[in-house]
């Protein structure tokens, strides 16, 4: 049974990385997101809408509630901030002015020179469009929040990265924080240590992580993990290991594997597999599965399904694991072993 719960321990160590394309001629980082935009594309063709994201290679905008558009920064020759949006009545948003004050309201009506807002207070208040720098839709489905945490399923890793400067901290099953950074856009360091009262023998942890290739919906990282136990003269173990995702933000798909290994020339492990994906159901919420398969000497199986709870830094994971051999051995009783994560990224 030892055996089970160490091969189970193994996966939730290996943490992530990140990466970024050089820039372009238009300084991007320079754009707010959330803000519209009016995008001059090199065959003269206008892109108008909402930013959503800014990554590697292209900028992806929401043009109305149900439809994003990614345009690649390659194809854009000029960004500016346009005069007049499609705004859409019963619709409650927040007006940034121009003169930089902040109005929130329902809308009644809207045309080519004026918006009409519905205030809380129940007064009626009509701005011209020239005085409105941008209109936030407060509608959740508009503008659906990001999963703060696509670098990793419920503790493994996936194909995705952090971005340069980013990070998080986490707290799994209670004892066993870990803390993440982006040095740069393509490499990630990250460790810690586990902090399980009573016990003289700690488990401390290093890993580092970058992302050689991300093409479209594909990201491919690899990377390397060293971990020990305090108090205790073991040679400790290095892991070696690469994922793949394929996907978006409404469901994706990861695979990786990894080898272990003790400093020195001393005993390696048998290849270690990972299965995993997650599918979005609503704003803030997303279903997990994490599967680990270490079919070496008597073989060891982690099946995992949790859901993810999400805000914009905030994130929150609970699953039902459950562990078993070749030989069918797992734990008595209740089969599942519960799984809570708590992340804070930065």
């Amino acid at each position: 049974m030892l055996h089970l719960l160490r091969f189970a321990f193994l996966p939730a160590l290996i943490l992530l990385s990140s990466t970024q394309l050089k820039g372009q001629s238009i300084d991007f980082d320079r754009l707010v997101k959330g803000k519209m935009y009016e995008f001059l594309l090199t065959d003269n063709s206008v892109i108008i809408g909402k930013l959503v994201s800014v990554d590697n290679s292209s900028v992806t905008v929401m043009q109305d509630s149900a439809k994003r558009t990614k345009i690649n920064k390659k194809l854009i020759k000029d960004v500016a901030v346009p005069e007049v949006w499609e705004i859409k009545d019963s619709s409650n948003v927040t007006a940034s002015l121009r003169d930089g004050s902040i109005v929130k309201g329902l809308v009644l009506s809207s045309d080519d020179n004026s918006v009409t807002l519905k205030l809380s207070g129940g007064s009626v208040l009509k701005i011209l469009r020239s005085e409105i720098e941008s209109i936030d839709y407060e509608t959740g489905f508009y503008a659906p929040w990001s999963d703060p945490n696509t670098t990793r399923l419920l503790f493994g890793p996936t194909g995705r990265t952090l971005k340069q400067g980013d990070g998080y901290f986490s707290v799994v099953e209670i004892f066993i924080p870990m803390l993440a950074y982006g040095v740069t856009d393509f490499v990630t360091v990250s460790g810690g240590i586990s902090l399980v009262p009573g016990s003289g023998d700690q488990l401390y942890y290093f890993s580092l992580k970058g992302r050689p290739l991300h093409t479209g919906n594909f990201d491919l990282s690899a990377g390397a993990m060293y971990a020990n136990v305090t108090d205790e003269d073991a040679n400790g173990l290095i892991t070696v290991f690469t994922a793949g995702t394929f996907g978006n933000e409404m469901n994706s798909l990861t695979l990786g594997t990894g080898f272990g290994f003790e400093p020195g020339g001393g005993k390696s492990s048998g290849a270690l597999f990972l299965i995993g994906g997650d599918l979005r159901v609503s704003r803030s919420l997303k279903l997990i599965s994490e599967n680990w398969l270490y079919p070496a000497n008597d073989g060891a199986y982690v099946f995992s399904l949790g859901a993810r709870f999400f805000g914009r830094q905030l994130a929150a994971d609970f699953a039902l694991v459950y562990l078993t051999d070749n030989d069918g051995e797992t734990v008595s009783g209740w089969p599942f072993l519960p799984w809570l994560g708590l992340h804070y990224n930065f």
